[in-house]
């Protein structure tokens, strides 16, 4: 393991992090960056959704900092500072969703390595849901586990019939691409160049406060390496496929705490709401005025937020 790069400039985060790199098994190498407090009441796991990068999460692990807490972050395989697959950084890919479990292993590795201090909570947010539901099935050893705005079903589009027709063509038309030898290519009309390089803060699907917006902005305009563009035709298949697998699974016993936006327009609310009527040892906040990054709103919104989520820890 190697020191690797941490943009303290762009973070607002805790003081002394330490990034480094870690390979996995399958020779990819990875990002992570971690924060160790002394007499810490544990350490919070974050893991970030699709396009999505350690800095990003500098101001949440300030907060975890504040409630006593160390933390780490990962930059998933194909995204943030990790390998990427294509010459074409913007490609959002990965050949299969189950890769992500050789990440969390890695992942694990460190947290032993570096004695990161126990218990171990897990935070995961949007795609980091579906991988971190995946990983709590596979045995990964946290206590207590908090999901914001999770990826259990993607919402493609805001009308529920055209929603469904875009899910059914998602999944059956990948042969097709895979024939053409075009699944490693853009999914058909999504963005090529990065959200946040162009998005404005008027209606914009990810937070309602215009400083928080700006902040996520400015992270990607002066450090563009770190930024995705649409996902690629295989990656696409797979996380539609492994959100249907996941849905079929009977959920973990261990204690879960969930926030959701009821207006969200990255992932399905509904697809949410279903799965945890069936995890017993659960409770869901729906948090209204509020789009998908539900923990990147406004000051005082965060401040509730997060004495829930004390009083959840503790």
């Amino acid at each position: 393991m190697h020191n690797a790069p941490l943009y303290e400039d762009i973070l607002e985060g805790p003081k002394n992090g330490n990034s480094e790199w870690i390979q996995t098994k399958d020779n990819f190498r990875l990002r992570v960056a971690f924060w160790t407090k002394e007499d810490a009441l544990g350490t919070v796991i974050i893991f970030p959704g699709r396009n999505e990068y350690i800095e990003k999460y500098g101001r949440t692990c300030k907060k975890f900092w504040e409630l006593g807490y160390s933390s780490l972050v990962v930059d998933w395989r194909g995204q943030g500072l990790s390998d990427r697959y294509f010459k074409n950084r913007l490609i959002g890919h990965v050949n299969s969703f189950i890769d992500y479990q050789i990440d969390v292993e890695a992942i694990t590795k460190i947290l032993v390595s570096k004695k990161l201090p126990k218990p171990w909570h897990l935070l995961a947010h949007s795609m980091g849901g579906a991988i971190g539901l995946r990983a709590l099935h596979n045995g990964f050893a946290v206590k207590k586990v908090i999901f914001s705005a999770p990826m259990w079903e993607i919402r493609m589009h805001l009308n529920y019939f055209k929603d469904n027709l875009m899910h059914v063509y998602g999944r059956n038309s990948y042969l097709a691409y895979k024939m053409l030898k075009l699944e490693n290519n853009y999914v058909p009309g999504v963005d090529q160049i990065p959200y946040l390089e162009t998005a404005e803060f008027e209606n914009n699907s990810l937070t309602t406060d215009r400083d928080y917006f700006q902040f996520l902005k400015n992270q990607i305009l002066l450090y563009p390496e770190l930024a995705l563009a649409g996902p690629s035709v295989k990656w696409l298949n797979t996380a539609l496929l492994e959100c249907q697998k996941l849905k079929k699974l009977t959920p973990p016993t261990i204690p879960c705490l969930t926030f959701s936006s009821p207006t969200d327009r990255i992932v399905s609310n509904d697809a949410i709401k279903k799965l945890l009527r069936n995890w017993n040892n659960s409770k869901h906040l729906e948090i209204g005025n509020t789009e998908h990054e539900i923990l990147m709103e406004d000051p005082e919104l965060l401040q509730l937020i997060y004495s829930v989520i004390r009083n959840f820890l503790t």
